[in-house]
């Protein structure tokens, strides 16, 4: 059975080969990469490095694209 992690990595292998022609998100979709698979033998230490990472990525995209908008159904 696939975990999160394997199911994340698998995401995010699809989404480069969508974002392969934007150098831009390429770069963005490489950083996520790099963090789940270092994530995949990290310590606790590494773990709380990783945390932090994750968290100026995240301000980053928040950054470029602005707060996630609200999903509407029809």
């Amino acid at each position: 059975m696939a975990t999160s992690l394997d199911q994340a990595l698998l995401y995010f292998v699809d989404l480069r080969l969508q974002v392969r022609s934007a150098p831009e998100a390429r770069a963005i979709v490489d950083r996520c990469l790099k963090l789940l698979t270092t994530a995949r033998t990290a310590d606790a230490e590494t773990m709380a490095r990783l945390e932090a990472e994750v968290e100026v990525l995240r301000q980053d995209l928040l950054r470029r694209l602005g707060p996630a908008k609200t999903l509407k159904v029809h």
